[in-house]
């Protein structure tokens, strides 16, 4: 028997960038994000700087500033882009200059920048109009780095984990 979607349910169609209510439920409480977020690996940091022609970043999906003040950190001159106020309230006030829009409507008014990184947040980005948002800005020569933290269980966790996700949803 066929089942209708919940009104609020993710997509099914593997689009997570059309889930905007998920997307901006991270900035309920937008201290404790930033606090339990892991940190990027500063060679990997280190390394899109050194690849870039210079040292303007746009950070697409800044949220709370955590890849932004890592490449800040590095000396950089970061914007970011977040569609959730709570999120970018909070990357303002630890030093991140951010414009509160979606990647794929934001007006990049002519700027250009040496690299568009995106730390954990590019799934919830259309990928067609942010794939062409990013060429549109990027300098030439600059890169277009879409990174996340990837964090492998131990074998026994992974099962159990694996065992209620068949049980809870199949």
């Amino acid at each position: 028997m066929p089942t209708e979607p919940l009104k609020h349910s993710p997509p099914v169609d593997n689009e997570p960038h059309r889930a905007r209510q998920v997307a901006e439920s991270f900035g309920v409480d937008a201290e404790r994000y930033d606090r339990a977020r892991a940190r990027y690996p500063d060679a990997l940091v280190q390394r899109i700087v050194a690849a870039s022609p210079r040292r303007e970043v746009l950070d697409v999906g800044c949220g709370t500033g955590i890849a932004a003040r890592q490449f800040q950190a590095l000396g950089c001159r970061v914007l970011g882009v977040d569609p959730d106020s709570r999120m970018a309230e909070f990357a303002r006030q630890s030093g991140v200059e951010v414009e509160l829009v979606t990647f794929e409507t934001w007006d990049p008014a002519g700027r250009l920048f040496d690299a568009v990184v995106a730390g954990q947040a590019w799934h919830w980005v259309d990928q067609v109009a942010g794939a062409a948002k990013a060429a549109q800005v990027l300098r030439p020569g600059g890169r277009l780095a879409v990174f996340g933290n990837v964090f492998d269980s131990p074998p026994v966790v992974a099962k159990a984990l694996t065992d209620v996700y068949r049980r809870v949803a199949p």
